[in-house]
């Protein structure tokens, strides 16, 4: 599979395993500079070393956003996407991608000032709370929570360092931001050492309000002390993973995701939060969107059993 030229223009690259393979294909990453790249590239590295004549590149694209429309378009053949960006490409019109994995959830914290008042998430209503950075698909994915829930705070739409300074001096109440883990980030968590903090999270009832508005959402419950006294919560969360589309045939989709589930050591050393995740496992409970068949086939394979509800079209059980 050839490299476009108007891709090339526009992307960094990162080569895995020797010129000699066959097969080229093109994996959408994001930027070099995500904390995520070493991952991607352990996973070029994983499927090249354990099937020997495909030959994966990484791309930096910019962002799963771009990924979606070169997804879309045919220049890659596989990448990094979320699950509202595939509904995002069914609302548009375009039914054609195949789930290959889900790897990590991005925790979509959300937080208010003690000093504020505030303690659950309708209390924003007309107070000043960030939605995420400018531009984001955090950013995007809050605004649509605050519709499907009707409360409408005063937006405070700045980049991530503006917003920290704004509650730091009062200007404004709370934030959302993305963690990698059940803990506050790190810039959260120094604010919080002279801004206390308190965790928000949602109600059973607003969790199925969102759901019914957003049904490929996920959430993740936060356990107790994540600041000072805090008790566990419950946020939003959005699934990194791994996509083909339905022009990928079967048996490559099925060699990728062997070799992903061949390299998985490799995966957790570049991305130690992977540590004890069952991929394959973890796929097949939260994935909203069909598998592709390649990956139908690998995971049966593996000794895992395939919900019906995951089966693309046209595949029987």
């Amino acid at each position: 599979m050839k490299i476009l030229p108007k891709l090339v223009a526009m992307t960094v690259f990162f080569v895995a395993g020797s010129a000699a393979a066959e097969t080229q294909l093109n994996m959408g990453g994001s930027t070099t500079t995500s904390t995520f790249y070493p991952y991607y590239s352990a996973i070029a590295n994983g499927i090249t070393d354990n099937e020997p004549d495909l030959n994966v590149t990484v791309v930096s694209t910019g962002g799963f956003s771009a990924n979606s429309v070169l997804l879309q378009e045919g220049e890659l053949d596989f990448g990094g996407i979320s699950p509202d960006l595939i509904a995002d490409a069914e609302a548009q019109g375009y039914k054609g991608f195949r789930v290959l994995w889900w790897t990590y959830p991005a925790i979509q914290n959300m937080m208010a000032t003690k000093a504020s008042g505030i303690t659950d998430l309708a209390g924003f209503e007309g107070k000043c709370f960030h939605p995420g950075m400018n531009g984001s698909s955090q950013q995007t994915n809050m605004l649509r929570v605050l519709k499907a829930l009707d409360i409408q705070p005063k937006l405070y739409m700045s980049d991530s360092t503006d917003a920290i300074n704004a509650l730091k001096n009062g200007r404004c109440d709370g934030q959302m931001r993305a963690t990698q883990g059940p803990r506050l980030d790190s810039a959260s968590a120094e604010l919080n050492l002279t801004t206390p903090l308190r965790p928000i999270g949602f109600t059973h009832e607003q969790i199925e309000k969102i759901h019914k508005a957003l049904p490929w959402m996920s959430f993740y419950d936060m356990p107790a002390g994540v600041t000072d006294g805090a008790d566990p919560y419950t946020v939003h969360a959005i699934w990194i993973g791994f996509t083909a589309t339905e022009r990928m045939n079967e048996d490559m989709a099925y060699r990728l995701v062997k070799g992903m589930l061949a390299s998985t050591k490799a995966q957790t050393a570049a991305l130690p939060a992977l540590n004890g995740v069952d991929i394959a496992k973890q796929t097949l409970e939260v994935s909203t969107y069909p598998l592709h068949a390649g990956a139908v086939r690998a995971y049966r394979e593996a000794g895992y059993q395939v919900p019906e509800r995951l089966l693309p079209p046209g595949m029987k059980n």
